[in-house]
């Protein structure tokens, strides 16, 4: 059984990750389950939470929806390769940590929590992992 993937990353770097995540779909490596990689971003006014172009009520759907993804997943990948300004993708991180989900950083580790987690310096060093995995299954 493929396992379900989270991948957390910045949202503007999502055109990039939407390659990786067809990559491991394509090698049958994973089941990505992150529907904001799929999302376009909302055009910011005055009546949108700072910096993320979306009313409160809607951040709320979101972050609800994408912790609840990240629960029902077997791991988090946490893409560190942009600087992010907005740290959504730490939260999610510290969540699968605080919830027992193991998460794998790919990318420079940026913080002292990345070392609580397995890290991988690019992507296709990700997907040969996955491989791995899904023949020992």
């Amino acid at each position: 059984m493929l396992p379900d993937i989270y991948i957390a990353g910045k949202f503007d770097a999502k055109d990039r990750l939407r390659i990786e995540r067809d990559r491991i779909c394509a090698l049958k490596a994973g089941h990505v389950i992150s529907l904001w990689l799929d999302e376009e971003t909302a055009a910011p006014d005055e009546t949108r939470t700072k910096g993320t172009g979306l009313s409160a009520e809607e951040g709320r759907t979101y972050a609800k929806r994408d912790l609840y993804e990240i629960q029902t997943a077997d791991l988090l990948i946490l893409d560190t390769f942009d600087d992010n300004l907005r740290g959504g993708r730490e939260v999610e991180f510290g969540f699968a940590l605080a919830t027992g989900i193991p998460v794998w950083v790919v990318g420079p580790k940026r913080n002292v929590f990345h070392e609580l987690a397995r890290h991988f310096a690019s992507w296709p060093d990700v997907l040969e992992q996955l491989i791995v995995q899904r023949r020992n299954a």
